[in-house]
């Protein structure tokens, strides 16, 4: 077993509040998006909104014994669901990515200014191991519903939602020739064509991407994280092989399949990367459990 690396009580403090940040955002409730819901100010998503602010708040002054980093993680929980849900969707992965980056960047230079000193240390086990416990939960609470908000701005970008045309398509045909019956001329036939009929994205299959994507994130994270490229590679190809038979009838589902899995592969390989690094720097011995 190797010994114990050594980290600076800021840096501990710093991954504490990651956690207590990561999971206020993002493990306690969905945030409402522009364009896929209408009720952002329901009784109900104001007062989960208000419990994971105080939730942050207190835990972070818990960790730190500072009012000025309470006052920023508040702000920061507070105005990241309120400013997605104002942004355009096709700026969503954009705002998300800059957001989580902004947080990391702005916190830990904040706490290494003030010089803090973490205020709760379970003693079973080392700072170090702490820390990378704290990094470990965090980037599974990021790569879930982080990254399923990461994935949906860049289909949204994209366009490559999946459709639901077919109800729409036969009542459309049906319209035609009920204004051909009844029209003596061709101008009734042509007015009804001029106007084709818009896709309706599939809830059904769009809710079912979202659940197969953060699972797909989960274990490729892990996956990466312990140095399995091999079964990366295999969990990609398995996972088109299951789907190819839709790939060839319906293009533009391929077309949603591919850019939501690489989108989600991409995520979820900055993820793993960046905690395979932490880990081995924190608790290499948890990597080699890992492998074994």
């Amino acid at each position: 077993m190797m010994p114990s690396k050594v980290i600076s009580p800021e840096f501990l403090v710093w991954s504490q509040l990651l956690l207590v940040w990561s999971f206020a955002a993002y493990g306690v409730a969905a945030d409402p998006l522009n364009g896929e819901t209408g009720r952002v100010h329901g009784r109900r998503w104001k007062l989960i909104l208000s419990f994971r602010v105080l939730l942050a708040t207190v835990l972070a002054y818990l960790f730190s014994r500072s009012i000025v980093l309470s006052i920023v993680l508040l702000l920061m929980t507070l105005f990241q669901p309120l400013l997605r849900y104002r942004l355009p969707m096709r700026w969503l992965a954009e705002f998300e990515g800059l957001w989580i980056s902004a947080y990391m960047a702005s916190s830990l230079a904040l706490v290494r200014h003030l010089r803090l000193d973490s205020q709760r240390m379970l003693t079973s086990i080392s700072p170090s191991q702490l820390a990378a416990l704290c990094i470990l939960a965090s980037t599974l609470f990021l790569v879930v519903r982080g990254g399923t908000y990461i994935v949906r701005g860049v289909l949204r970008k994209s366009g490559a939602l999946p459709s639901r045309q077919g109800s729409n398509m036969a009542r459309g045909s049906s319209h035609v020739r009920r204004e051909a019956e009844t029209s003596d001329s061709g101008t009734s036939i042509a007015a009804s064509v001029e106007h084709p009929a818009r896709s309706i994205v599939d809830v059904e299959e769009y809710n079912r991407g979202r659940l197969i994507g953060n699972l797909e994130r989960i274990v490729l994270t892990i996956v990466i994280a312990g140095g399995s490229y091999a079964a990366l590679a295999f969990l990609v190809a398995a996972k088109g092989v299951v789907r190819s038979g839709e790939f060839q009838n319906d293009r533009d589902f391929a077309e949603y399949f591919l850019i939501g899995s690489l989108s989600s592969v991409l995520v979820a390989l900055s993820a793993g990367l960046a905690l395979r690094f932490a880990l081995i720097r924190l608790w290499p011995d948890l990597l080699s459990l890992q492998m074994q």
